[in-house]
């Protein structure tokens, strides 16, 4: 995916930005697993009270990050900045400062998968994060609605006769609703029940660095 790195007014970050790491599909898991001990359908019960389904079949995360005695601009400024510095931001959406409004899209392909007779699924995140600005505060929102499955010619039948990954087929997309928080009794409750979990770990590490 492409990576767009926003280095406008870097010097407003100070040190925070320096200190913060970059949250990425390595860290996702090393935290995931550090904090839910590979137990992905209990962690995926453990977390269903923070992350409410919404009209549109997915979840939205709210948090506010407190930012004292700055104005709606520098809070704007400095989390914008900040954002696009700790995770790769595959669309932006919303750039408006009047409003003190960004909005963009992240994306961490295979957060988990599942291997098919044919095929090797992989579940990918594509969540909506929304900073809007306000004096001394930010109103945070990270959205999930759906997500993407890839399939790859990797499955147990087709690796006999190719050790390749083969080409990605067309991208499918799986509303959470359908899986919330996990397939219990359709395809790939364990693969679901991963990647709800990871969802959740990537929302933490995004809330704690931008609170740095």
């Amino acid at each position: 995916m492409k990576r767009l790195s926003l280095l406008v007014s870097v010097s407003v970050l100070g040190l925070g930005v320096l200190c913060a790491q970059t949250v990425d599909l390595q860290q996702v898991n090393q935290y995931a697993k550090q904090q839910y001990k590979a137990q992905w359908k209990s962690a995926a019960m453990s977390i269903l009270p923070v992350l409410d389904l919404n009209e549109q079949g997915g979840y939205t995360y709210s948090t506010t990050i407190g930012m004292p005695n700055h104005s709606k601009a520098e809070v704007y400024e400095t989390l914008s900045n900040k954002l696009g510095q700790i995770v790769d931001l595959d669309t932006i959406l919303i750039e408006n400062l009047e409003q003190g409004v960004f909005s963009a899209r992240t994306y961490l392909y295979s957060v988990s998968n599942q291997v098919g007779g044919f095929y090797r699924f992989h579940l990918c995140l594509h969540p909506t994060i929304q900073l809007t600005a306000k004096d001394n505060e930010a109103e945070l929102e990270i959205s999930l609605q759906y997500y993407e499955i890839v399939k790859t010619d990797k499955g147990l039948v087709s690796s006999i006769f190719n050790r390749a990954e083969g080409t990605p087929l067309p991208a499918e997309q799986w509303l959470v609703a359908d899986r919330y928080p996990y397939n219990e009794r359709g395809k790939m409750p364990l693969a679901t029940a991963e990647a709800f979990t990871k969802s959740y770990a990537l929302i933490q590490l995004l809330v704690e660095q931008l609170k740095k």
